[in-house]
C-alpha cells in the first residue's frame, strides 16, 4: 500500500504529465488552450492544497497519539518506580527490624548472664 506522500508525487506526476500531453495534442486555438490549461493547473493546485491539509491532519493526529502514548508511558514509569522504592523501603524497615530483635535478644541474653551470674555468686 502507498503511503500518503507517495500517492501524492504520484498524483502530481500525474497530473503535469496530463497537462503536457493535453498541450502537445490539443487541436485548439491558443486562447482557448491556454484557458483550459489555467483551469488544469488551477485544479491541480485545489486537490493538491486539500491533499496537503490532510496529510497535515493526519500528522497532527499522529503527533497527538504519539505524545499521548509518551505520556502514558512516563504515568506507567513513574507508578512503577514508586512501588520500586516502597518495595526498597519495606526491606529496608524489614532489615531495621530484624537487627533490632537480634539486638533486643542479646540485650536479653546478656542481662539473664549478668543475672546467673549474680545469683551464683
Amino acid at each position: 500500500m502507498a503511503s500518503n506522500g507517495d500517492m501524492f508525487k504520484g498524483f502530481v506526476l500525474g497530473g503535469l504529465i496530463g497537462v503536457a500531453v493535453g498541450v502537445l495534442f490539443a487541436p485548439k486555438s491558443g486562447k482557448d488552450l491556454r484557458d483550459d490549461i489555467k483551469e488544469e493547473s488551477d485544479d491541480l493546485i485545489g486537490k493538491a492544497k486539500s491533499e496537503l491539509d490532510k496529510l497535515k491532519t493526519d500528522l497532527s493526529d499522529l503527533r497527538d497519539k504519539i505524545s499521548d502514548t509518551i505520556d502514558r508511558g512516563k504515568n506507567i514509569f513513574e507508578q512503577a518506580q514508586t512501588a520500586e522504592e516502597k518495595d526498597f523501603e519495606n526491606e529496608l524497615n524489614s532489615m531495621d527490624e530484624e537487627g533490632t530483635e537480634e539486638k533486643t535478644d542479646k540485650k536479653k541474653t546478656t542481662t539473664r548472664k549478668t543475672s546467673t551470674a549474680k545469683n551464683k555468686a
